[in-house]
């Protein structure tokens, strides 16, 4: 799978709302010039923007700021006879700098757009609040739909959220090659990241020496290939401990692990707790 820019078709409209119903969200590492308002709905799974790389689970709202890269990955249902649904809002820096400046009562929203850059997760309480909102477009007419995102913008204003790239993630100072390249590098890890690969492997994805390879990762990600290597498998260990019954020592094996004390080791850096612990937790929520 090769990431890509995402040239967003030109519509009818001055925003652009779209509604995917999908029996899993693949990983699809992409950028795009436009504002991205997400909602998520009946899904369990990971989300990448930029360096930052995080657990989401329903009622997820997040704002992408231009040229952000992004994905959300899940292959998990809360609800498995219903299909994970995600609503998504994107508009452009020209669109809401015109509505800004023609509703002052939306003029605190710049100070949000702003912090975009580094992608920002608003709150779980703020999120339930604007789900009917959200679930209402669905059904509405363009006027409608309309009506309802600036009366989501209006509910956005002051309110708490959370950063979710660090301030080094710099779209600015990364040209669009070296976002293209890491979003191959990305998509090839979350594609083998169940075999054996190695950094060599890596460098060579990247056209790259591996001690080329081991500066441009650290910059870009903020950590190591081994260590988002591991993250990525365990991330998948969980899927399965949530999904399914198999095993603990097939989980492992299934998600790169070849070695069950490595594996434990790992899981418990990462989520605190073991894998058991982790399947009889997730049971009883």
């Amino acid at each position: 799978m090769k990431a890509h820019l995402e040239r967003l078709t030109k519509a009818q409209t001055s925003w652009q709302f779209l509604l995917r119903e999908l029996k899993e969200i693949p990983f699809e590492w992409h950028f795009h010039p436009a504002y991205e308002l997400t909602f998520s709905i009946n899904s369990t799974g990971k989300r990448y923007v930029g360096d930052n790389i995080e657990e989401y689970t329903d009622n997820d709202l997040t704002l992408i700021g231009p040229n952000l890269p992004h994905t959300w990955h899940s292959q998990n249902a809360l609800e498995p006879e219903e299909p994970i649904s995600v609503i998504v809002l994107w508009f452009n820096h020209h669109w809401i700098e015109s509505v800004t400046g023609v509703f002052p009562e939306l003029a605190s929203l710049k100070d949000t757009l702003n912090q975009s850059h580094q992608g920002i997760q608003f709150s779980e309480s703020l999120a339930h609040q604007l789900r009917p909102r959200f679930l209402e477009m669905i059904q509405a007419d363009e006027a409608r739909k309309l009506t309802l995102l600036l009366d989501i913008l209006v509910c956005l204003q002051n309110q708490p959220y959370k950063k979710l790239a660090s301030s080094k993630f710099n779209t600015q100072q990364t040209t669009l090659n070296q976002q293209k390249k890491l979003s191959q590098i990305l998509s090839w890890i979350h594609k083998y990241f169940a075999t054996q690969i190695t950094l060599d492997d890596a460098a060579n994805i990247g056209t790259m020496s591996t001690s080329h390879f081991v500066r441009f990762f650290k910059a870009n990600m903020q950590q190591s290939f081994n260590q988002y290597l591991n993250e990525v498998r365990i991330g998948h260990a969980c899927s399965l401990l949530i999904s399914s019954e198999l095993p603990v020592s097939l989980i492992a094996e299934k998600s790169g692990f070849l070695n069950q004390s490595n594996f434990n080791r790992q899981f418990k850096k990462f989520k605190h707790m073991s894998p058991l612990q982790f399947r009889k937790l997730w049971h009883i929520k």
